[in-house]
This record gives C-alpha cells, sequence and structure tokens, in this order.
C-alpha cells in the first residue's frame, strides 16, 4: 500500500508539470476516418456537368448505399471496427455515450452484451428522439438489457438513458463523446469526431478520435464533467454552463497545451474566436463543412483568399443542389448555397463530395485544417457544424488540436478527399437526378 501511495505520488507530481498529452501514460492518439469503400453507381441516361463535360455515374466510393453497408463494416480500420471492439472489450468497466441520434443496430447488440457482462452502460440522446419510436430503437433495446450470470453479493449496474436538449433555451444535444474507463485503471478512453450513432460509422463521411490517456489528465477530467453537467442539467441553458463550468474550474490539474476542449454552451465564443484568429495567422486553411451558415467563418475565410493565402473547401452536395434547385436539400438551406458562393468569389476553391441525400448518407465531417509559416499547423475538430446555433445554444464538444501526428494524418486525409473524392463546381452534374 505504501509503494502503491508513493508511486501515485510521483505520477502526480510529475504530471503536474505536464504540457501534452503524451507527458501521461498511458497515451495514444488515433484518428480513423470512414472513407467507405462502396460500389460504383451509373445513371440511366447520363447527366451533363456544368462544363458540358458527359458524366456516366456518381464518383466512386463517395456516392454509396446501404447496401455497402456489410463490407464496411468488417473493415479493421473504420470507426466502425474500433468502436465494437472498444465496447468488446473485457476491461471496460463503464461507458458513457452521448449522441444526437442512435441507430446503429451492431453497436446496440455489441452495448447489450457488455451490459451481460455487468458493464455500466450510460446513453443520452437528443430529446427529439423520445416521442419518435423510429428514432429510439436502438436506445430501448439497450435499455432492456440486463446483467447476467452474477455473483452472490455482486450489484447489478443496470443500463441508464436519458433524453436531453430543447429545452429551457438549450438547443440539440449535439455532443458525440464515448467516455470509456476500466477496472483497476487509471487508463480511460475517449471518443470524439463529427459522427452521430448511425451510418456515421460506416457509409457517411466523417473523422473520429480514439483517444487513450491518463483519466488525471485536464482532458479527461473535462469530459467527465461534460458527462455530470448532461445528466444533471442537461435541460436548462443556464444550469448546463453553471455546472460544466464549476465542474471545470475544480480540475487542479493543468490543462495540456496541445489540446483544448471547447464546450458549447460554455465556450462558443471562444472557440470561434480561435478559428476566426487562426484563420488571420495562417498561411493556408483547409475546411471541411457539411452546415455553412455561421457569418464569422465565412468572413474570415474570405478574408484571408483575399490576402492571398490558399483557402480550400470541401462541402456536402446538398449545399450544392440547395442552389440549383432553390429549395433546401436535405439538412442544407440556400443561404448556405449563397454563402459557398461568397467564398469562392472571394478565391477559395470549393469542391463537394457528392454523397446520397436519399439515403442521407452525406459528408458530414466539420473540421478545419490551419497550416503556419513554420509548418506547423492545428486542426479545429468536433461535433458541432458552422452554424450560429452550434457556437451558441446547442449542447457541442469542439477539440482545436496541435499534437503533429494528428495534423499530419488530417492533412492527409484532407489531400486524398480533395482531390480524389470531391467534385469541382465546373463538373458537377446539372440535373438533380440519382443513380
Amino acid at each position: 500500500m505504501k509503494i502503491q501511495g508513493f508511486v501515485l505520488l510521483i505520477l502526480a507530481a510529475f504530471q503536474a508539470h505536464a504540457l501534452k498529452l503524451s507527458d501521461y501514460s498511458p497515451y495514444d492518439y488515433k484518428v480513423y476516418f470512414t472513407n467507405p469503400v462502396c460500389d460504383e453507381y451509373t445513371y440511366e441516361t447520363p447527366i451533363v456537368a456544368n462544363d458540358g463535360t458527359v458524366l456516366l455515374g456518381k464518383p466512386k466510393n463517395v456516392y454509396c448505399k446501404g447496401a455497402d453497408f456489410e463490407k464496411n463494416s468488417i473493415r479493421e480500420n473504420t470507426p466502425h471496427y474500433q468502436l465494437l471492439k472498444l465496447i468488446d472489450d473485457q476491461k471496460v468497466s463503464s461507458l458513457f455515450l452521448t449522441f444526437l441520434s442512435f441507430s446503429n443496430d451492431e453497436v446496440a447488440e455489441e452495448l447489450c452484451d457488455a451490459i451481460k457482462r455487468n458493464v455500466a452502460v450510460t446513453f443520452i440522446i437528443d430529446s427529439n428522439s423520445e416521442q419518435r419510436p423510429s428514432s429510439r430503437a436502438a436506445l430501448d433495446k439497450v435499455s432492456e438489457c440486463r446483467p447476467e450470470g452474477l455473483k452472490e453479493g455482486e450489484v447489478a449496474n443496470l443500463p441508464k438513458t436519458y433524453f436531453r436538449g430543447n429545452v429551457d433555451g438549450i438547443g440539440y444535444a449535439h455532443n458525440k463523446v464515448i467516455i470509456a474507463e476500466y477496472h483497476d485503471s487509471e487508463q480511460v478512453k475517449l471518443v470524439y469526431g463529427s459522427a452521430n450513432m448511425s451510418s456515421g460509422t460506416t457509409l457517411h463521411h466523417e473523422n473520429w478520435h480514439f483517444v487513450t490517456t491518463n483519466k488525471n489528465t485536464f482532458l479527461a477530467q473535462s469530459h467527465k464533467c461534460l458527462e455530470q453537467a448532461m445528466i444533471e442539467s442537461g435541460n436548462s441553458r443556464r444550469e448546463y454552463k453553471k455546472t460544466f463550468t464549476s465542474c471545470r474550474k475544480k480540475i487542479q490539474t493543468p490543462e495540456e497545451e496541445d489540446i483544448k476542449m471547447l464546450v458549447v454552451p460554455s465556450d462558443g465564443k471562444a472557440a470561434m474566436k480561435k478559428i476566426v484568429d487562426n484563420m488571420a495567422a495562417s498561411v493556408s486553411a483547409d475546411v471541411a463543412v457539411h452546415r455553412f451558415t455561421h457569418p464569422d467563418l465565412v468572413k474570415a475565410m474570405s478574408e484571408a483568399s483575399k490576402a492571398g493565402k490558399r483557402v480550400r473547401m470541401v462541402a456536402d452536395d446538398d449545399i450544392y443542389w440547395t442552389g440549383k434547385r432553390r429549395t433546401r436539400t436535405g439538412s442544407n438551406v440556400f443561404m448556405e448555397f449563397t454563402n459557398t458562393m461568397k467564398v469562392a468569389n472571394a478565391g477559395v476553391d470549393v469542391r463537394y463530395m457528392e454523397s446520397n441525400q436519399n439515403h442521407r448518407l452525406l459528408h458530414h465531417n466539420k473540421y478545419i485544417i490551419f497550416n503556419f509559416a513554420d509548418g506547423s499547423g492545428a486542426v479545429h475538430a468536433g461535433a458541432g457544424n458552422f452554424t450560429k446555433a452550434a457556437f451558441s445554444k446547442n449542447m457541442e464538444n469542439y477539440y482545436f488540436i496541435t499534437i503533429p501526428e494528428v495534423v499530419e494524418t488530417f492533412r492527409a486525409q484532407y489531400e486524398f478527399k480533395f482531390n480524389e473524392l470531391a467534385t469541382p463546381y465546373a463538373k458537377m452534374p446539372t440535373q438533380y437526378v440519382m443513380p
């Protein structure tokens, strides 16, 4: 016992001066992009592009259908595979999950198996799903699972499910987080990114972060504050801010310098200021969007491009179709098309991912890569879209990351997406027709 206490004392003294997440043990940071592998889908009749090019079909591995799910669910380098692996880990003692929506049957089955092993599972989804049976089927399946084979005296960990958001000044419960804690261990695994617990694990175009760290890190403790705020105060904007901010202030560990967690509604203004300031400070920037309505981002991108910086953007093609069709397409509205035209006219190189709106399969990424004159970089990523609500009233979790290997991973992915998957305006189809 004395030896254990001494080790913990040494660890605490070391970690009190830690400046990087990698200074802690354990440490592992992996980013997984869905990058679905899909069949090639052709039009019944060839379509003409804006520049007159004849198009025979949608871009391969961009446009997907539900039939492509199975082959993507078994690929080891996908978020889906890694999620099932995490939930199945026999060393995991508890799982906290919060997502806007939950419709992934394979994840539900794996969570049920975990509950049978007496893993403590807590799941939160947006309250808009509460009155829609089709939107809560997976959650209800998990909530009905029970521990099996308990030993005498062992307490059963019954699953806990909550609906949050859309009341008393707070918007969507849009956080996307998993916190996995372990038996007899200081280790914790944090999972966050752009996706919901849906086809967002396989067929959407998404980014997922799997971070293994020590539960004494500022990052890990901040996530526990988010968990507390969502459970205790997730139905009031004022109370949510109060609970989260109060909890975070009590953390004694210094905040890591290479990753900052920014939580809305508490940190929305600070998060957008970081984006605007870094857009101005960078020599180039690469932007990926699903929604695109925040005026501060539109202005910052336009000003950077006009100043001679290389600014690129990849958007979901629903934004393009709102302009062509003059009506809402998917989740996107006409203003997003006009915003896209504003930045394009300012010199931003805009391309579109031709995903499948009819099947609600999306380019759902929302991140920005900032590149600086000294070769370093930074990434803004997380749950929220680039809308005013996402930086003011929704429950959102953002991250500002300067970890070099994470930045390089995003840079490589963006080059692949921009050059091999995305379509320039001139090559986009003129007719709203699906294969």
